[in-house]
């Protein structure tokens, strides 16, 4: 263990407040997430963390055998708590990488759409075990083995920060409380094992009691102060509704009206699908199967759909956006949600009605927005959870001779010209490809209908193993390997339809379920059933759902369409349920066209790009592997600076004398001087090599001499250097190096500041000083 002066009981009472800190930075969390489900697996991980820093630094192992044990408890820890079903023997397997890459990817995919609170989803929890985790290492680093005041501070600050400005403005006030009582406790402690170790105090022990116990009192004021101070002035200087500094539009760019935003459900159907297929979302009692839809997206950024729609309290005589000429059918359902926990609450499409026994509708505890014909809880519901409901919908029944009729020019009933946009950094490939497609239809019904059979051609596979995600690298990714779910499916059809101009969404909610074996109207709709497909706005006729995804049909729309009703009824099985075999779509169209030559030889990464290991989409663990050792690589070369100001303030701390103190300084001014080509020779005394220097450079300080003369007494003097003897040593060092730094240019500071060669050095010999004898 690195040698201390600091009494055992205030060094364990240092060990105490790092624990405390990191407790209180992770208490924070309650602003970001929903529920308490991420708590247990971020105290556990931040507690282990601590420990094991404290183990091996007590035990005496360096930094590296400490930071290769930290990070294989990580590891560790993670798995346990999360990804133990995927574990070989209790350590990560190739599964367990694969679900970790897809957890960290649903996150980060949604994190653009997030207002707080959000579910605690598998990948946010990781991502804050890991965080918690670094702080607890970085703090025993910094803050036990080189007694380092500010550095044990900054991350915690940091993450602290960041939870304020991604989270939620609930316990705001008590979050900022906690962590400041936290943080000036550390202060406080660290002073006080600071004073205890250097200062001598006068009249001995009692009177250093006493001024420990003064400086502590004196602390508990302040913080006593403070805290009362940011309860009292928290709601004076700023409130949510009028903040000292409004940074919502930057942080929450997703944020609606209704003052809430989740993730994007497109995001979340993986996780259903893969981790919640046997979970009853809820049961729907209704004489019309449909899908039940949930919400539409109609902005597509690039990276993830989201919903740009304006909820407003319309909870009955919900408007309908069909228009002259589409013929409905009137349907009722009536909802039992369990556990769905989504704000978005289920009805066919398009719902005219709703009524319900458990929430009061007219007080606005649920809204409706016509644009996206969302119904959604109001801000008092945490979520759908628990809901009853009866909703009347009117169901589109299209009739596809009309729809071949309607022109591609012809003008809208709605304003309709933000859902034709696209990225201006879209795939010029994808919208060359999706140009040929469509090439040979001659009106909008056409072009999509051209689209969903090029997606069910047959050289597509459904497969929800493949990495989630819908962003334009996705959208080549699944191009080419031709393997995907709904989410791929749909995403990648409607950024295809608004590149050859027909305004498109994507559609998320569940396929119709299961029957009940007694009920024939009754369905079970469970995780697996979740869905999403792309809706086309044909003028004249209003949206009009398709089905790109293999072994999926919509019921309903098999006479415009051509397909039959179907959908997963194990697991990724795509059994079609037992339904009348769809109609022809009138004998009028052409039989499908092999699109496989559709693709143009000239776009290698669509035609040519091979599918990852496993057919699972995405990068592979060699690609992983390489971007985290550049990463890692990377991050040590920044932090080289630092390590040699943490290595300088731990060879300082480990000398117990003023006489080996003065010569450390000595010898780390004599490294300067190195920079503007001033060695010391082997027959120089301090003083000989101090003359030389300011002579030959010359330097315009005296510093160096006075430092020389300083340095020889104490490496000849009998007796020992006096606190004051060390002060001016240090005074004068830090004078000589200022004024070699204000000589040599910027690059040569920073290939000093990033050179290893001082670090490496280090660890091999035993500092002597000055090797210099008279």
């Amino acid at each position: 263990m690195t040698a201390s002066r600091i009494p055992n009981s205030w060094e364990a009472a240092l060990e105490t407040t790092g624990p405390i800190l990191t407790a209180a930075t992770a208490f924070s969390l309650i602003r970001v997430f929903d529920g308490d489900a991420w708590v247990l697996p971020v105290y556990i991980a931040a507690a282990v963390s601590h420990l094991l820093a404290i183990a091996i630094r007590r035990i005496g192992w360096g930094m590296l055998v400490s930071t290769l044990i930290s990070g294989v408890g990580l590891v560790l820890t993670i798995t346990w708590s999360h990804y133990w079903s995927t574990a070989f023997w209790g350590f990560p397997a190739g599964r367990t990488r694969t679900e970790l890459a897809d957890d960290l990817e649903q996150a980060w995919t949604g994190f653009g759409d997030l207002s707080p609170p959000v579910e605690p989803l598998d990948g946010f929890v990781v991502s804050a075990m890991a965080a918690l985790w670094l702080l607890a290492f970085v703090y025993d680093w910094t803050a036990m083995r080189t007694r380092s005041l500010f550095e044990p501070m900054a991350l915690p600050i940091a993450a602290t920060g960041f939870t304020g400005l991604v989270g939620g403005s609930q316990h705001r006030i008590l979050t900022i409380g906690v962590f400041t009582g936290a943080l000036l406790l550390f202060a406080s402690i660290h002073r006080i094992a600071a004073q205890t170790a250097d200062a001598r105090w006068l009249g001995g022990e009692g009177r250093a009691s006493f001024g420990r116990r003064a400086l502590l009192v004196g602390s508990s004021a302040i913080a006593a102060v403070a805290l009362v101070g940011a309860i009292v002035a928290g709601p004076v200087l700023g409130t949510q509704d009028d903040p000292i500094v409004d940074l919502t539009e930057a942080v929450e760019r997703g944020r609606r009206s209704s003052g809430r935003v989740v993730i994007s459900p497109l995001v979340d159907i993986r996780g259903r699908l893969v981790n919640q297929g046997d979970a009853v979302m809820f049961r729907v009692r209704a004489e019309d199967r449909s899908y039940w839809r949930l919400t539409s997206l109609d902005q597509f950024d690039g990276q993830v759909w989201t919903s740009r729609a304006d909820y407003a309290a319309q909870p009955t005589q919900l408007p309908t956006l069909f228009q002259s000429g589409t013929s409905v059918l009137e349907s009722v359902q009536h909802f039992s949600i369990e556990q769905l926990s989504t704000v978005w609450i289920p009805a066919a499409f398009e719902p005219r009605s709703l009524v319900s026994d458990t929430v009061d509708i007219g007080n606005g505890e649920i809204s409706y927005e016509p644009s996206s014909s969302t119904l959604i809880v109001g801000p008092s519901l945490a979520s759908s959870n628990g809901l009853t409901y009866t909703v009347s919908s009117a169901l589109p029944r299209f009739d596809p001779e009309v729809l071949k009729t309607i022109p591609l020019d012809a003008a809208p009933g709605a304003p309709v010209d933000a859902f034709s946009a696209l990225p201006s950094d879209f795939s010029p490939e994808v919208r060359e490809l999706a140009t040929r497609i469509t090439e040979e239809a001659t009106s909008g019904y056409e072009k999509a209908l051209a689209l969903q059979e090029f997606f069910r051609s047959g050289d597509f596979i459904y497969d929800a193993n493949v990495a989630p995600g819908h962003s334009g690298d996705r959208i080549e990714e699944f191009l080419s390997s031709r393997r995907g779910y709904c989410e791929q499916f749909a995403g990648t059809f409607a950024a295809m339809a608004r590149s050859v101009g027909l305004p498109a969404r994507v559609a998320v909610g569940f396929t119709v379920g299961e029957a009940d074996p007694n009920d024939p109207n009754l369905y079970v709709v469970r995780g697996r059933h979740a869905h999403a497909w792309p809706e086309v706005y044909l003028a004249g006729a209003g949206w009009v759902a398709f089905e790109p995804t293999p072994g999926r049909g919509a019921p309903g729309a098999q006479n415009y369409t051509g397909l039959a009703e179907a959908q997963a009824v194990r697991g990724s099985d795509l059994e079609p349920p037992d339904v009348e075999p769809a109609s022809d779509i009138a004998g009028s169209l052409e039989p499908p066209t092999d699109f496989e030559s559709l693709f143009p030889p000239d776009l290698p990464e669509l035609g040519d790009a091979q599918t990852t290991a496993g057919g699972g989409g995405g990068m592979t663990w060699k690609t992983w592997l390489a971007i985290g050792a550049s990463l890692l690589v990377a991050l040590l070369v920044l932090l080289i600076p630092w390590f040699k100001h943490i290595q300088s303030q731990r060879r300082f701390l480990k000398i117990t004398g003023n006489r080996g103190k003065i010569r450390l300084l000595w010898a780390e001014t004599v490294e300067s001087l190195a920079l503007i080509n001033m060695s010391p020779r082997p027959d120089e005394t301090y003083a000989e090599f101090a003359h030389r220097a300011i002579e030959q450079v010359p330097l315009h300080s005296p510093d160096l001499r006075q430092l020389g003369e300083l340095a020889a007494a104490a490496t000849f003097a009998p007796s020992e250097p006096s606190d004051r003897n060390q002060w001016l040593a240090r005074t004068w060092s830090l004078s000589v190096r200022a004024e070699v730094n204000f000589r040599v240019s910027r690059w040569q500071k920073l290939a000093a500041a990033f050179n290893p060669l001082s670090l490496i050095s280090s660890r091999r010999r035993e500092w002597r000083g000055h090797a210099v004898s008279l």
